[in-house]
């Protein structure tokens, strides 16, 4: 019958011991808790086979000769062929029948003991037998997550939002090294505050911004400010270690800043300690990958979102229709355009100032990204235009977007000073159909201008159907296709 026994300083490793003399078993058990280790003892091979099917250990200690049941010897060979990596001990009283060097050879175990050495040669070979179980995790750990780092970092300088970067780096880190309570954070400008700034435009000094939680896990899920887990003297600390640019760790958690040249650009926190040298290794150099690749995505964003609204500016928007059409053109399918104007934006401006009129806007651009899918491109087209490019979407679809549009702008209503100033566009839709050319009529010259006529022929059209929603008073959607051009 199995039984586990208390450790006393733990060493982290666990031991199975197979052995059918009772007596042996729990002496032998004694003295291997004594060394910190977690010892589970069975009497017979087939129970010990169960368990390490089951379970992981790092060393097997299993006696050559059990009368009544498996040998030691079948006990080994029926396990390498489920487990080829947890070390063996074969303990005998009769290790001058079968010659240490030959058993070692044919077995692929780690060590040979001769009970009637007594404990002391025992717990040599322990050692030896751990020390190899501890260099083959090492090892295989150290492989693994080099590769994932190789395997992902690919993947982490794609052009993506922060959060979605962050949640990916947590889950991989979670991997690496088994920590469930973990979360990035980036340091923030707290409104109103002026902080010292570089010429690159990130923040130089910590103490007029907060630290955002990006992504989470765990317990750390529920919310997106540090200030909800921490008291202001632990924040200072946790400030103190980004501005320090180095991995801290204590009894109780890891932190490794996320750095950049000179520039702290916030921190992987874990809630325990990371000790192990190889595992502080992989998330250093974990740590530098997602720092390049948080720095990346946030230059992309000051560089390509229009801070107002939240959604792209308009030189993306020029690039981004070019590169649509020529993707439709290939595939056949339609590519529709909305433009969207917010009526009476400005009476807003006129009667509550600018700042109002602001408000408004970055309302509006709020309504158009939870109107439109994950692959849908919105931008703002200029002042108080937008527009949407939707890839693969027939007219008749864009039109349903377009009204949901309408509908949640209804719902949007700026107060300013008691007085209530509400939210309505008018839209106008011109879809470009699959073309129809043969094989002989499609363009093979001047492509670039040959698709550039074409966007400004999708645009035309848009903005003659939004011209004809706001003659109608605004809040209309009006819809009009177009074929491709033909060339020459």
């Amino acid at each position: 019958m199995a039984r586990i026994k208390q450790k006393t300083a733990p060493s982290g490793m666990r031991i199975l011991l197979i052995d059918d003399q009772q007596d042996y078993l729990e002496s032998t058990i004694a003295i291997l808790q004594r060394e910190g280790h977690e010892v589970l003892g069975v009497t017979s091979g087939e129970e010990g086979l169960e368990l390490l099917k089951k379970e992981h250990f790092d060393l097997l200690l299993v006696d050559y000769y059990m009368p009544g049941g498996m040998t030691g010897e079948e006990v080994v060979n029926e396990l390498r062929h489920f487990n080829r990596y947890t070390q063996v001990i074969l303990q005998t009283g009769y290790a001058g029948e079968h010659p240490p060097r030959e058993m070692l050879k044919k077995l692929d175990i780690q060590g040979y003991h001769d009970k009637t050495d007594g404990p002391e040669k025992l717990l040599m070979w322990v050692e030896i037998g751990l020390k190899t179980a501890r260099t083959l995790q090492l090892l295989s750990k150290s492989k693994s997550g080099l590769k994932y780092i190789l395997d992902i970092t690919p993947e982490l300088h794609k052009i993506q939002q922060i959060q979605d970067i962050c949640q990916g780096i947590l889950y991989q880190i979670a991997g690496l090294v088994g920590i469930v309570n973990t979360f990035i954070a980036t340091a923030q400008i707290a409104a109103g505050a002026e902080p010292s700034l570089q010429l690159d435009g990130f923040v130089a000094t910590f103490e007029d911004s907060r630290l955002v939680i990006q992504a989470a896990t765990g317990k750390f899920s529920r919310g997106k400010e540090t200030t909800e887990y921490f008291s202001e003297d632990e924040l200072e600390k946790l400030f103190a270690v980004l501005r320090e640019k180095q991995i801290h760790i204590n009894k109780e958690k890891t932190i490794i800043p996320l750095v950049i040249g000179e520039e702290s650009l916030g921190c992987i926190y874990l809630d325990q300690p990371v000790h192990a040298p190889q595992d502080v290794e992989l998330l250093q150099v974990f740590a530098n990958q997602a720092a390049l690749a948080i720095q990346n995505a946030t230059l992309y964003e000051m560089a390509t979102l229009d801070p107002l609204t939240g959604v792209f500016v308009r030189r993306v928007f020029d690039r981004w229709l070019l590169r649509d059409l020529r993707t439709n053109f290939r595939d056949q399918t339609t590519l529709t355009l909305l433009m969207i104007d917010v009526d009476g934006l400005k009476t807003i401006n006129d009667s509550a100032g600018h700042l109002v009129g602001d408000r408004a806007l970055a309302a509006v651009g709020r309504v158009l990204m939870k109107a439109t899918r994950a692959t849908d491109f919105v931008s703002r087209y200029g002042g108080d235009e937008f527009a949407i490019l939707l890839s693969n979407t027939p007219v008749e679809r864009a039109e349903k977007i377009a009204e949901r549009i309408l509908q949640l702008l209804r719902k949007e209503v700026i107060e300013d000073k008691g007085k209530r100033y509400p939210l309505r566009a008018s839209i106008g839709i011109c879809s470009i159909k699959p073309h129809v050319f043969k094989k002989e009529e499609l363009p093979t010259q001047n492509l670039t201008a040959y698709f550039k006529n074409a966007a400004e022929l999708l645009i035309k059209k848009a903005d003659e159907m939004l011209y004809v929603s706001k003659r109608k008073g605004g809040e209309h959607v009006h819809t009009a296709e177009i074929s491709w051009p033909r060339c020459g």
